[in-house]
Formats: C-alpha cells, sequence, structure tokens
C-alpha cells in the first residue's frame, strides 16, 4: 500500500529548489516504485473527484458564516494556512486510501488536523482545495518520460492514469504509439472533433461519408473496437491479414473501408493513400453537397480530414459532423444522492466538469472506469449547462477520448 507520507515528502521536496529543480524532480519521481505510488500521486495533484470542502468544515465548527471563513483565509494559498493547524507529532503512517477516506466520512477540521503532521497536511489541503498544483501536468508527465527513457511527447499527447500505468508495466505499448507499423499491438485509433459551425472549415478539407454501421478496426487481420477490445472471429467479415491498418463501417456482411494504413509506408498523406477513393468532394468546393450528405437515412456521419493528413495513433484526425447537431457524449458519474446520476463534459485531457444530472435508469457505474452516455443536447446555457436535453442511452462502444469537450458545449451555448 502506498503511504500518504511518501507522497507528501515528495510534494514538499518539489516545492523547493528551483535551480536544481530539474534533477530534483526526477530524483523524487524516481521514489515512485510502482504504478499504484504514481497513480495516487497524480490523483492527489489534480484532484477530479469531489471531496468535503475544509472551509465548510471550519465554518460548521466554528459556528460561523462560510464566506466568514472565507474571508478570514488568505486569498493566495490558503491549503498552506490550514495546513499551520496541524499536529507538532510525526507521521502516523497512513496509506492513502485511508486518508482519502477521512475527509468523506469526518465532519470535524480540528479531528482531521491534527492527525497529520504540517508536511502531511500542506499536500491534504492543496489536494481537498484544488488549489494549483505544484508543477503542471505537462511537467509531471515530461518528468515521467525522461525517468523512464520514453519520447515526451508521447506521454504529453495523452496524459492520463491508462498512460501511468502503461509506463510501469507496458512500455512496448508506448513505444509502440511511436512506431506502431513495428509492433503487434494495434494502434489506437485517431480522434475526430466535433464540428458544430455552419459554415467550412477555413483549410480545405476532403469528406468520408461513413454509412450507418459499427465502427470498428482492422489491424493484421484482427478486428477491435474503439477501446482495443478484440472482436470474435465468427463476426469478422472483413478478410484481408496483411500487414495493413484498417477502420471500417460494419453494416451486416457489407463492409465500406474509411481509412486504411500501409505498414510499408506508415508515413503517407491521406490523399495519397485514399486514391483509389477517388475523392471528389471537398468543403472549398461541394459544402452544400457535403451538408446534403446528412439528410441522407443510410449516412451516419461526415468526416473532414486534410488531404496532408498523416495517420498518428491517438492524434487529432479532423472533423465528424453529424446529422443530428444536438448529440454530444458525455461522462456518468454516480453521485452522493441516490437515483441521480451526473453528467459531465472533458475539460482538457482527463478532467470533468458537471454539465447536467439526471434521473435516468442506468447500470451501476464503477469508479474506475468511463461510462459514456449519447444525449441530445436541445438547449445549452452560455457557461456550458444543459437547460433542455434527453438521454438517449448508454454508449458501451465509447470510450474517454469520445466524451464531448466542455468549451465545445460553451460554444454551442454563445451561438
Amino acid at each position: 500500500m502506498t503511504k500518504f507520507a511518501l507522497l507528501a515528502d515528495i510534494h514538499e521536496q518539489l516545492r523547493f529548489g528551483k535551480s536544481t529543480r530539474r534533477l530534483r524532480m526526477e530524483a523524487q519521481f524516481a521514489r515512485l516504485k510502482t504504478a499504484d505510488d504514481a497513480i495516487l500521486l497524480y490523483q492527489f495533484f489534480y484532484p477530479i473527484r469531489k471531496s468535503a470542502d475544509p472551509t465548510q468544515m471550519i465554518a460548521y465548527e466554528a459556528a460561523l458564516y462560510y464566506d466568514v471563513v472565507k474571508d478570514i483565509l488568505p486569498d493566495e494559498e490558503p491549503w498552506m494556512a490550514l495546513a499551520s493547524e496541524s499536529s507538532n507529532s510525526g507521521s502516523r503512517d497512513y496509506d492513502c486510501g485511508y486518508v482519502r477516506a477521512l475527509l468523506n466520512v469526518e465532519k470535524s477540521f480540528t479531528e482531521i488536523a491534527k492527525q497529520f503532521n504540517e508536511k502531511e497536511a500542506r499536500l491534504l489541503w492543496r489536494w481537498a482545495t484544488k488549489a494549483k498544483p505544484v508543477m503542471s501536468k505537462r511537467t509531471f508527465f515530461g518528468v515521467l518520460a525522461r525517468l523512464h527513457g520514453l519520447p515526451i511527447h508521447l506521454l504529453q499527447a495523452n496524459m492520463n492514469i491508462t498512460m501511468i500505468a502503461k509506463i510501469y508495466s507496458a512500455k512496448d505499448s508506448i513505444l509502440g504509439l511511436e512506431r506502431w507499423w513495428e509492433y503487434d499491438n494495434a494502434p489506437a485509433p485517431m480522434r475526430w472533433k466535433a464540428y458544430t459551425a455552419l459554415a467550412p472549415p477555413e483549410e480545405k478539407h476532403f469528406a468520408v461519408v461513413v454509412p450507418e454501421g459499427q465502427i470498428v478496426y482492422a489491424y493484421k487481420g484482427h478486428l477491435r473496437n474503439r477501446a482495443g477490445v478484440r472482436l470474435p472471429t465468427a463476426y469478422n467479415p472483413y478478410k484481408d491479414d496483411s500487414d495493413s491498418y484498417y477502420e471500417l463501417s460494419l453494416n451486416g456482411e457489407e463492409v465500406t473501408v474509411l481509412d486504411y494504413v500501409y505498414c510499408d509506408s506508415p508515413t503517407q498523406t491521406f490523399l495519397t493513400r485514399s486514391q483509389k477513393k477517388r475523392l471528389s468532394m471537398n468543403t472549398d468546393d461541394h459544402w452544400n453537397d457535403i451538408v446534403a450528405e446528412l439528410d441522407n437515412p443510410d449516412v451516419r456521419c461526415v468526416r473532414l480530414i486534410k488531404s496532408s493528413q498523416e495517420f498518428k495513433p491517438d492524434a487529432i484526425g479532423g472533423y465528424v459532423i453529424h446529422a443530428d447537431r444536438t448529440k454530444v457524449f458525455l461522462r456518468a458519474e454516480a453521485t452522493q444522492t441516490k437515483g441521480i446520476v451526473g453528467l459531465n463534459a472533458i475539460d482538457g485531457v482527463d478532467e470533468f466538469i458537471r454539465v447536467a444530472n439526471t434521473t435516468e435508469t442506468m447500470q451501476k457505474i464503477p469508479d474506475e472506469s468511463c461510462v459514456v452516455v449519447e444525449v441530445a443536447a436541445v438547449r445549452v446555457s452560455a457557461k456550458g449547462q444543459l437547460i433542455n436535453f434527453t438521454v438517449v442511452g448508454v454508449r458501451e462502444d465509447l470510450g474517454i477520448s469520445d466524451v464531448t469537450q466542455f468549451t465545445e458545449l460553451v460554444e454551442r451555448g454563445m451561438v
């Protein structure tokens, strides 16, 4: 079990030594021996879950108004002031699970404060108040990359817990993102931003019409869904087992190739590798025709991609336009109120912002998984909150990379 004292000491050391900061950071991160150690440090540095509010605790305990307590605390780094109320004793050697649970079950600020020394309390209250972390996420993953001899840009393009786990247990899968064609592991599909504007993009893009059907990915003869899970052999109507990567749409026995990359020429541009498609529609000359395709009941969506786009696993590969412009994908999260499910948009890489609550009956939502829900968002406020919406259903084929960006919801609400 990871000890909270270890993470608190790493946090403390990172607060000092500006002149030798890079060496100090690598030396401190070297103390993280397991993926669990690194993931817990990440979670304490960049909290996404709601924990008890220490200001509310003090207000309740001192019988003061919340705003009064908030005014008493300094405007900058209130967690430092909170930490000064801690015990002078040594560490009690709590494990991290106990520390996280403590703030959810203990209502007294004083009772919590006296269980930690000041060094531990600085990280505890910094985490609880969601204050600015000691380093940015890019720096965090940059340090891990240097320490473990991995390409920095790969880690910084995938700044999440899954990537941290791979650093300690599956380095080859990370290197596969760089030279994916040299590995048997299937590369991660490219990601597509939602296109919500009514006018064509400023730069010319080509349109790929995606028919109704399930989107799957074939690599060296094996089909996988977006999460990388292999599909049963009996389900595979696509017989090509060459060293190639395909993106396909399956509708019964009907197979439509949406994109493909040959492993012996992995850096070909989209225009070069798609010459057989005889692409004729581009956003400069055929925008009205592209939009008209969305009225076809056999069309699932239209994808817009630059002719110069190379295939890069998990990178942004262009835009997607759905016929139903109200469609968004949100992460479902269990709340403390029975029967209420929170719906969250993604902000950045792996932080979530609540945009709506629903009482729709859903499956049990595991704490660590990303359950994606398709929602028809009829009206959105200028603050990105859903005003009028309908939950269409759970999308088991989608994951965290498909969750709608919070900034997109804000843009919708400001139109």
